[in-house]
């Protein structure tokens, strides 16, 4: 019998080459083939949070109070040399360094209160502190770093040098199999002492303070290993990538800053490298096995923007609810208008999914949990919901939106600054990752059973096909077995939320028979199927979500929170809907586009009966400052009279 031809050529068989081939154990990859991971959850509690970092909380947020003023840096295009003094004696640069290399030593967990924090109050600082304490190099030494890198470089990361992660070029974005920076190794008396990197990187965050000054002293650089330059164009299945920590200050380096539309205040630019030498010692790794650290590194450091989205989606929510409450038109709050009141009940209702999901990836990246698909699934959520509500905000405020915060002041208005969170937040949906790269990635990982039971048959290899038969058999018995996992777990039927874990147990065996039929349908041909597995994915992440959220309203941190119940049965109840939609002319409503049931939580929410939804941020302050002054010229109105 005739080989067929391969599955996956050029760029994908070089992905496939360097994918991580360890199998997946987190909850997304089990509900491919019909498996609620439900203990995944059920072992999960949210921990106290540590003394020292409450500590660093209130020093930091003191700190972005009293120094950084969102609205001269996006003016500017600078965060300010105090800021960079300030945020380095309060160790914001050593935040998940060891105590014993001079760091603060913050689990995860805790990092993630801080960059909620961080993102409810400005962009670009967010962004500083992010790229280097997220995907700089420290990450990266931690994960792979030998004991010499880790003592000889983290304690000068900790005491404030900044740092960066240099991946993209301009030919090689989301196909980072095509990066053309290349390492030659250097040989003495026939050993390897080092390597002379020459390239071009482009985006690389941190890096350049202005143009021919750099920021970051140290870098971690990918580039692809080769003996000549032109062996750059070698067949993609047979690069090598290495991983470089990488001097800024090494003769032949240079960089220039860029200018962008949002987040103006980023040190964002280009790399040049021309023959810049790197000592052996500061490669990462095994020749080889660069391109796969980078990736790894990237897993948890992309948990930090659902975090920060957090904080500025709770910032949104407070923003919507103060316009909701104070613009009155037809006679009554807009926020009572169920038009404007839904668009404020789906915000709080993804306020709680979000935190739930930057919980729970919290607690499972400190327990050294699998947390790759969950961590792509948390940023394409928390980014497209921040959009999203961004967009809802924009027409709560309608023309003012529109305006900047100076121009509002001219006739008397709140100087909201809505353009400017529209502007910084576009970006996310792009870098750590172009969400639309992300869900295929997710789909190709998440089908990885699938692709690798599934070439047995493709190639027609007879031993490898009769291994594989059992994974589709016991998959497909799974799939279209009525007794749900969720019953098997031995849940009471009634229990709390009961119809909502049967929801998931259901979707998840009916996504893994839709998985088992496109599969025998498509075989080879599947992986070019990008908007079938986008479908795919989506559904998969919904589940997560409302797994998610299930698991964080059972929690103590919830129980007494006014209003959780409705909000968790709202949201489940649009996630339904997008798996089973209504015809559009039909009458029925459901907990989500019942006008009666909107109007009374859109209600109470305005009210402030749900403002423990807005916990963890610092309020816009000029919006503050300006409804205060307001209250004040009331009650000094009133005591007159």
């Amino acid at each position: 019998m005739a080989t067929r031809g391969k599955m996956f050529t050029g760029s994908l068989a070089a992905a496939e080459a360097s994918r991580d081939t360890r199998a997946y154990s987190g909850f997304i990859s089990g509900l491919f083939e019909g498996v609620v991971r439900r203990q995944l959850f059920t072992s999960a509690s949210i921990p106290a949070m540590s003394e020292a970092a409450k500590e660093f909380l209130d020093t930091l947020r003191l700190l972005l109070i009293e120094k950084v003023d969102p609205e001269a840096i996006d003016k500017e295009g600078a965060i300010g040399e105090d800021v960079l003094a300030a945020f380095k004696q309060i160790g914001a640069f050593g935040i998940k360094i060891p105590h014993s290399y001079g760091g603060l030593g913050l689990s995860q967990s805790d990092y993630h209160a801080v960059a909620t924090l961080l993102g409810s109050h400005d962009a670009a600082t967010t962004v500083l502190l992010s790229a280097h304490n997220s995907i700089g190099v420290a990450e990266p030494v931690k994960l792979v770093g030998n004991h010499e890198q880790q003592q000889r470089l983290l304690p000068r990361l900790a005491k404030g040098e900044i740092s960066g992660f240099a991946l993209t070029e301009k030919d090689a974005g989301c196909d980072i199999w095509d990066l053309k920076t290349y390492a030659i190794p250097i040989k003495a008396d026939g050993a390897l002492v080092g390597y002379r990197l020459t390239g071009e990187k482009l985006y690389t965050t941190n890096a350049p303070r202005g143009d021919h000054e750099f920021l970051a002293s140290l870098l971690v650089v990918i580039a692809q290993i080769v003996d000549a330059p032109h062996e750059v164009h070698r067949p993609k299945e047979e690069r090598r990538f290495g991983a470089f920590v990488v001097d800024t200050q090494s003769q032949g380096c240079s960089c220039t800053r860029l200018s962008f539309m949002g987040v103006r205040g980023i040190y964002n630019g280009q790399v040049h490298l021309r023959d810049v030498f790197v000592p052996v010692a500061n490669r990462l790794g095994e020749e080889g096995n660069g391109l796969r650290r980078a990736l790894e590194s990237l897993t948890v450091g992309r948990l930090t923007l659902p975090a920060a989205c957090l904080g500025n989606l709770k910032q949104c929510l407070w923003l919507a609810r103060t316009r909701a409450q104070q613009r009155v038109q037809y006679d009554r709050p807009i926020g009572e208008h169920t038009e404007i009141g839904s668009k404020i009940v789906l915000m709080a209702s993804r306020v709680l999914a979000l935190e739930a999901l930057v919980k729970i990836t919290g607690i499972w990246a400190d327990a050294k949990q699998d947390v790759r698909l969950e961590s792509a699934a948390a940023k394409i959520l928390a980014t497209e919901w921040l959009l999203e509500s961004l967009l809802d905000l924009f027409r709560i405020y309608g023309g003012r939106a529109f305006e900047t915060p100076d121009s509002l002041r001219l006739h008397g208005d709140l100087p909201v600054p809505i353009e400017r969170m529209i502007r910084d937040a576009l970006i996310n949906v792009i870098w750590e990752g172009s969400n639309g790269i992300l869900t295929l990635w997710i789909g190709r990982e998440g089908l990885a059973e699938y692709f690798t039971h599934g070439n047995a048959f493709l190639e027609f290899q007879i031993t490898e096909m009769l291994r594989a038969t059992p994974f589709f058999v016991k998959t497909a018995a799974r799939s279209f077995n009525a007794l749900s996992v969720y019953e098997q777990d031995g849940v009471a039927p009634g229990a709390s939320d009961a119809v909502w874990e049967r929801f998931v147990a259901q979707k998840s065996r009916e996504l893994a028979q839709t998985t088992l039929w496109v599969t025998a349908r498509h075989r080879g041909g599947l992986a070019r199927k990008q908007l079938l597995l986008t479908r795919l994915v989506k559904a998969s992440m919904h589940l997560f979500a409302v797994e998610t959220l299930l698991w964080y309203k059972s929690q103590k941190e919830l129980q007494d929170r006014e209003h959780s119940q409705s909000l968790v049965t709202y949201f489940c109840s649009r996630i339904k809907a997008e798996f089973n939609p209504a015809p559009l002319l039909s009458i029925r409503t459901s907990s989500w586009d019942d006008d009666a049931s909107l109007y009374r939580l859109a209600k109470a929410i305005l009210s402030g009966q749900a403002d423990w939804l807005e916990e963890g941020i610092i309020r816009c302050r000029s919006i503050e400052d300006n409804l205060a002054a307001g209250r004040e010229s009331l009650v000094c109105a009133s005591a007159t009279e």
